[in-house]
């Protein structure tokens, strides 16, 4: 699947949200490494308009840790 870059272009952590329903869990990080020469192209974080963003073909999002610990505790 791909996705085109509306007019204006788009933070790649918006388009991660749009697509992956999150971006956390390395869903930017698998959008870089589907798309080859993306990071390179983007100014700001910002996707030119009219990029053709391929989704990654298997994704297995990191899991959440489960408990974390705060630093007064």
């Amino acid at each position: 699947m791909t996705y085109p870059v509306p007019l204006g272009g788009e933070r790649i952590d918006r388009i991660a949200r749009r697509l992956m329903q999150t971006e956390n869990r390395g869903t930017v990080e698998a959008l870089l490494e589907a798309n080859p020469g993306l990071a390179a192209m983007m100014t700001a974080a910002m996707v030119p308009a009219e990029t053709l963003i391929r989704l990654p073909a298997t994704f297995t999002p990191k899991t959440a840790a489960k408990r974390f610990v705060l630093a007064w505790e």
